[in-house]
């Protein structure tokens, strides 16, 4: 997400991670943990704070937490079904 929206949330920059890109090269940003909410799911994970240029992405990380998935015909995210749980009754 753009670092100046995340910085407007008050949202705590904790650790520059590096981040390899499809062509190879290796970036480094800030991230921190945050509130995730999208259609109308919440979770919490790391964000990262985006620089100038950057996409804004929605990540597989996210997706799982918030047990959403992408419906590529829809173009929508979509719930994904019951969440798998360890039970050993």
């Amino acid at each position: 997400f753009p670092a100046a929206i995340l910085d407007s949330l008050h949202i705590e920059r904790r650790q520059q991670r590096r981040f390899r890109q499809a062509d190879g090269s290796v970036l480094v940003r800030w991230t921190g943990p945050a509130f995730v909410y999208a259609a109308g799911a919440s979770t919490t994970d790391e964000v990262v704070f985006g620089e100038p240029g950057d996409l804004v992405l929605l990540g597989s990380r996210s997706l799982e937490g918030l047990n959403l998935i992408v419906d590529p015909v829809a173009k929508s995210l979509r719930d994904a079904g019951p969440m798998p749980l360890a039970y050993s009754g």
